[in-house]
């Protein structure tokens, strides 16, 4: 019998663990890489003021001076990037409407429950005659 456990069959507080190394790490995709790269934070200096920055923060101002400067596969870049994420807010906005009409009835019921409670509430206050 293995005296690491109790009757239940749970290891005992203290006791050796069955897998000392524990879980094995989940392998990284090329994704998980990349963004890891790009989160990266380095020294710029920028106007002689140092400062961090993200690589992805560096490479998107790169981009988008370099496409003013009239290069321009990087202006095609960084303007089909800045439609994307036009695209994604626009996706958003319409995706999650911030109250939809069922909302504004129940909304209007609360309201009105909540007028007839003050309502009520101050006749029992000052009662007339």
């Amino acid at each position: 019998m293995n005296t690491d456990r109790d009757n239940a069959g749970r290891f005992r507080p203290g006791a050796s663990s069955p897998n000392p190394k524990g879980r094995p790490k989940k392998a990284r995709g090329v994704d998980a890489a990349m963004l890891g790269a790009l989160s990266e934070k380095v020294v710029v200096t920028e106007q002689g003021k140092r400062s961090l920055k993200s690589k992805l923060d560096i490479t998107a101002a790169q981009i988008a001076n370099k496409g003013a400067g009239g290069d321009l596969r990087a202006a095609k870049m960084a303007l089909d990037q800045a439609r994307k994420a036009e695209e994604r807010a626009e996706a958003e906005t319409i995706r999650a409407p911030i109250m939809t009409e069922a909302d504004h009835e129940i909304a209007a019921r609360v309201i009105a429950r909540l007028k007839t409670i003050i309502l009520e509430g101050n006749s029992h206050d000052h009662p007339e005659a």
